[in-house]
């Protein structure tokens, strides 16, 4: 009779913490608007710090800055807090394997947005890439597969808003476009550090850096899902710190064109990280262990 009670403490305990589990997912979809807002602020911090820290005439880095500190901490704390909400989740729930369930949206204003910011860069890149615009300095074949790829990569973050929203089973066709954003952004990080190589101020281009290789990240782990391989906790990482730096690198000077793409991309990663944490559920329970006669 004792051991009869003892087991439904328990199975309401374990109810009762599923079920609160439930309600906190739903509040971990939010997270990703949370990066995005605090990317702003730091966007806002690292205009001033472009204003005012670096002297005009040198260069330089002017010392004992409290901007670049200000920002350097919110950094710091957006990467600490993104690891920790990522080592949580992986923890105690899980992921779809499949493209289609871990990034299932059945809002069709969320495809729209999606499918819209993906022709969005892939028309920036068109426009980008005739109109004459400076894309990190680069000139002759560098140049246009600079714009080849990013124009691509529009038409991907389409195509895995289409998967997502239609639940079609994942095709070669989306496996092989799925890892194009990876391509690219690996290709605008290196463009960017290239054009800086001379420079010793890192702080001038290290966010843009930072920025293309967390999104480069983030697409790589998305495209993993095409392939049915899966890292809650990578996903969740990458996705939180790459739409805080997109949006924080949006404050440096680059073209009009390309503040577009950085900016629609940052829009894309927030709601498909919204969607991806939604689909979370809670692993199931450990069954407890029976005593040993």
């Amino acid at each position: 009779m004792c051991k009869i009670e003892e087991n439904s403490e328990r199975v309401g305990a374990l109810n009762y913490f599923y079920l609160k589990l439930v309600r906190d997912m739903r509040k971990l979809s939010l997270l990703p608007l949370g990066a995005l807002l605090l990317g702003a602020a730091g966007a806002v911090l690292r205009g001033l710090q472009l204003a005012t820290v670096f002297d005009p005439s040198s260069g330089l880095l002017k010392r004992g800055s409290g901007v670049t500190t200000v920002l350097l901490i919110l950094t710091v704390a957006v990467f600490a807090l993104s690891l920790a909400v990522a080592l949580l989740v992986s923890a105690r729930l899980d992921v779809p394997r499949t493209f289609r369930r871990a990034f299932y949206t059945s809002s069709y204003l969320s495809f729209a947005m999606r499918a819209l910011l993906g022709l969005g860069v892939t028309v920036t890149a068109i426009i980008c890439g005739l109109g004459g615009t400076d894309l990190m300095a680069l000139t002759g074949i560098s140049r246009w597969v600079f714009v080849g790829f990013m124009a691509l990569t529009g038409l991907a973050m389409v195509a895995m808003a289409y998967y997502s929203y239609t639940q079609r089973p994942e095709k070669p066709f989306l496996r092989l476009i799925s890892v194009i954003p990876a391509i690219f952004y690996c290709y605008w990080m290196v463009a960017l550090y290239r054009i800086n190589a001379g420079n010793p101020v890192l702080l001038d281009y290290c966010y843009g850096c930072m920025a293309f290789a967390a999104t480069a990240v983030c697409a790589y782990y998305a495209a993993g899902y095409t392939y049915s391989r899966s890292s809650v906790a990578g996903m969740v990482l990458v996705s939180l710190v790459a739409i805080f730096l997109m949006t924080v690198t949006l404050a440096d000077s680059y073209p009009s064109g390309l503040k577009l793409t950085i900016a629609a991309t940052a829009v894309y990663i927030t709601d498909s990280a919204s969607r991806f944490l939604s689909s979370a559920f809670p692993k199931p329970p450990r069954a407890p262990e029976k005593d040993e006669k």
